[in-house]
């Protein structure tokens, strides 16, 4: 007797013995035959109601792009990218779902994304999963986007993530870069609640988050301690960290526990582990924010950490540097050296601020790059008053001249920065420049060391003028670094006046021959870090000179 073809049982008109799955072969093939002409017969992106009806009320014209431009960080292209329009006005159900053709097979269960191409730059729709069998992709969205396409994470993609802080704007660039964002803001108290109520930014919403929360040291460093040191905190700060994270809707979280007694290593471990297996459970991820090893004579200070546990606990450790710009790179050298043969160098993101740093005898403190040309292109004159016509001025830069004591904008070969000295408050003062050539060095050890990826620890507004995206993006990217030093001719500071002559129009210190009118004349003094421009002017008044009165 032949063996029965795959629609006999289907056709049989005497049912088998035992249950009789005909009904059921039914439903489930014509199930999937519906599904598949469903994606044959429809344009290749179709919107669907919460009943798999059509609920769009005017007509959809698709277009598809003849190329597609580079994808997200970290993701690859399953589908063309396909331009969304209408003749007509287009009525929508609240959340639609879209339906898009895939250009590649996809396997079920695969993450897909949703993204949008607008300003040159990509934005991300929602979440997709593959149907029709791997042919299709869909997901629902908030609006109908202009255009639309669908990616996939790429294989060994590098981590991005950057850091918001409270109550500030995202810059732009971080928004269309960065894997997942942290926002700050979060405290832990020592009854183990989370605290703190941050607004998420509206052009942020994008991306996952993973919120920090943060104990660096004082009074949360003390409620951390606390909760360490008891069983019952533990557990309370688990449940409570876990509830803050459903009530959100976070992809995670991150915790920056920095500054922890080492006595309560194990219990931190502790802490870490019920978290970590809690968040996984529900579909989130971990990251630990921690300091760098410190060498300390033939050995290592871990600073209280567990570095063989820890990692294998987390999806990404964030290692931050406690040594100043001029200590960090060696010393961050050495705590890679250290660290990547316990073979975790896959989870470690190398932490890169966009801050410029001043130190001097009281400290030190971090500033803006524009505060700190902005400290760099002080003019002043010699003689500073009593200036008359046809007078010969020196013009300096108060805090570049040797004159005064300083020095002028450099390259410092051991800190990988630009750098400068002025005499204030308390004696010398020095500055390094945090900028694209800085962050391209360090960035550089992430590369040397083969790290799973960087954090940008502020990737606000505020910070915007730094500009490290260039080298950030390439690193991302390619896994790539240029390095390269500032042109030193852009160094050299530029001046220019409103009457008379300059001398030379280059250098910390240069003559002005006063006019010959008197009246106000502005001198205006610019520098650059190789890349960005700041001037200050200084107003002067010319006097008419003084005739000699007869005796």
């Amino acid at each position: 007797m032949d063996e029965p073809g795959p629609f006999d049982q289907v056709l049989r008109t005497d049912p088998p013995p035992g249950r009789d799955r005909t009904a059921t072969i039914i439903v489930a093939l014509g199930i999937v035959l519906g599904a598949l002409l469903l994606v044959l017969v429809l344009p290749p992106v179709s919107i669907f109601d919460s009943d798999d009806g059509p609920s769009a009320t005017g007509t959809i014209i698709v277009a598809v792009r003849d190329e597609l431009p580079p994808p997200p960080i970290g993701f690859e292209a399953v589908s063309a990218l396909y331009d969304v329009s209408s003749t007509e006005q287009v009525g929508l159900e609240a959340r639609p779902r879209l339906t898009i053709d895939l250009a590649v097979s996809v396997d079920d269960g695969v993450p897909l994304t949703l993204f949008s191409y607008r300003e040159g730059s990509w934005t991300r729709l929602g979440d997709a999963a593959a149907v029709a069998g791997g042919s299709a992709a869909q997901g629902e969205v908030s609006i109908l986007p202009d255009n639309v396409a669908v990616f996939r994470q790429a294989a060994q993609s590098r981590l991005l993530l950057g850091t918001l802080p409270a109550g500030e704007g995202i810059d732009p660039r971080a928004s269309n870069a960065l894997t997942t964002l942290n926002i700050g803001g979060y405290s832990p108290s020592a009854s183990g609640a989370v605290v703190g109520d941050v607004a998420q930014p509206a052009n942020a919403l994008g991306l996952p988050i993973a919120p920090t929360i943060s104990a660096t040291g004082g009074a949360d460093a003390q409620a951390v301690n606390t909760i360490l040191a008891s069983a019952e905190l533990q557990d309370a700060h688990v449940q409570a960290i876990l509830a803050f994270a459903r009530e959100g809707g976070y992809a995670g979280i991150d915790l920056d526990y920095r500054a922890i007694d080492p006595a309560l290593t194990n219990a931190f471990t502790a802490l870490v582990r019920d978290l970590s297996a809690s968040l996984r459970a529900e579909g989130r991820t971990l990251t630990l924010t921690l300091p760098a090893p410190v060498q300390d004579g033939d050995g290592w200070n871990t600073l209280g950490y567990d570095w063989e546990a820890l990692p294998a606990l987390a999806s990404a450790v964030k290692l931050v540097s406690t040594a100043e710009p001029d200590s960090y790179y060696e010393s961050m050298k050495q705590a890679l050296g250290f660290l990547t043969p316990l073979g975790i160098g896959g989870k470690l993101l190398l932490t890169v601020s966009p801050l410029s740093w001043e130190r001097g005898v009281d400290g030190a403190r971090e500033l803006t790059l524009t505060d700190a040309l902005a400290i760099a292109s002080t003019p002043v004159t010699r003689p500073d008053e009593s200036i008359a016509p046809g007078d010969a001025v020196v013009a300096l830069g108060l805090n570049l001249a040797d004159e005064t004591g300083a020095s002028s904008l450099r390259w410092d070969e051991t800190a990988r920065a630009v750098t400068f000295s002025y005499t204030g408050l308390g004696g010398v003062r020095t500055v390094w420049l945090a900028n694209v050539f800085s962050a391209a060095f360090r960035l550089d050890l992430a590369r040397r060391y083969q790290l799973g990826g960087i954090a940008i620890d502020d990737v606000s507004q505020r910070v915007a003028d730094a500009n490290l995206w260039p080298a950030v993006l390439q690193y991302a990217q390619s896994g790539e670094v240029a390095l390269v030093q500032p042109n030193g001719a852009l160094l050299q500071p530029s001046w220019s006046v409103s009457g008379g002559q300059l001398q030379s129009n280059t250098g910390p210190a240069v003559t002005w021959r006063v006019p010959s009118d008197a009246g106000t004349y502005t001198l205006t003094l610019v520098v650059s870090d190789g890349v960005m421009r700041v001037g200050q002017e200084l107003r002067i008044p010319v006097q008419p000179r003084q005739q000699a009165v007869a005796p």
